[in-house]
């Protein structure tokens, strides 16, 4: 039985084809459950409703095309739709939980730009601060650094790292660069590629061990 701990990062890594997307669509009610069982805080996964899955679980995709007419502020806005009116309108504890994350997150100064003015990492981490206005437990990524240049990747990596302890939140996100995952996770999960079973390493593995446990 794996245990994920909240304030932890973990990094989920296999083969393509072994199941990484489908693990990813299951938690977010994309899928049905096929085998096993799955507990968040006490509670089965499969009594989730919708908006309980929605207020556990924050998705972002690996990547994001800038939108002309779509300003960063009204990106991340679009995080808390899940729990405005029916016309959509933010409360002013949306609003204020809005501006709480751009600023945690240091977003100020690209806020009112447009998306499509912003670089990959700038827009990777709106993504961030969109999923983070959900304010779930659990916040999964797709290959967050896939697209980025070795300073926005560090930059990304750092983030995650601190809002893991700060928010108290469990951080998961999938990744085939194995040589970040010493310094910036705290255990790396592992889809086996024949079993199909989900496993957990030590980060302090080797890229040598991962890939003779995992790729061979």
């Amino acid at each position: 039985m794996l245990e994920l701990t909240a304030g932890h990062v973990y990094a989920l890594i296999g083969p393509n084809g072994a199941g990484k997307t489908t693990f990813f669509n299951t938690l977010l009610g994309n899928i049905p459950l096929r085998a096993g069982e799955i507990s968040i805080n006490n509670q089965r996964f499969t009594s989730m409703g919708r908006i309980e899955r929605v207020q556990t679980f924050a998705f972002v995709p690996s990547r994001i095309e800038g939108i002309h007419h779509l300003s960063v502020r009204e990106l991340i806005r679009l995080g808390r739709s899940p729990f405005t009116n029916l016309l959509d309108i933010p409360s002013a504890m949306d609003e204020q939980v809005i501006r709480d994350v751009i600023a945690q997150l240091s977003l100020e100064h690209i806020a009112d730009k447009s998306t499509i003015e912003t670089s990959d990492g700038e827009r990777q981490i709106a993504m961030i601060a969109k999923a983070l206005v959900q304010q779930t437990s659990v916040l999964i990524l797709d290959e967050p650094t896939a697209f980025l240049d070795y300073s926005n990747r560090i930059k990304v990596l750092s983030l995650l790292q601190r809002i893991a302890q700060e928010r108290g939140i469990i951080v998961l996100f999938s990744t085939h660069n194995l040589e970040v995952l010493a310094d910036y996770t705290d255990r790396i999960l592992a889809i086996e590629k024949d079993s199909k079973k989900l496993i957990e390493l030590p980060n302090t593995s080797t890229i040598k061990e991962l890939v003779a446990s995992v790729f061979e």
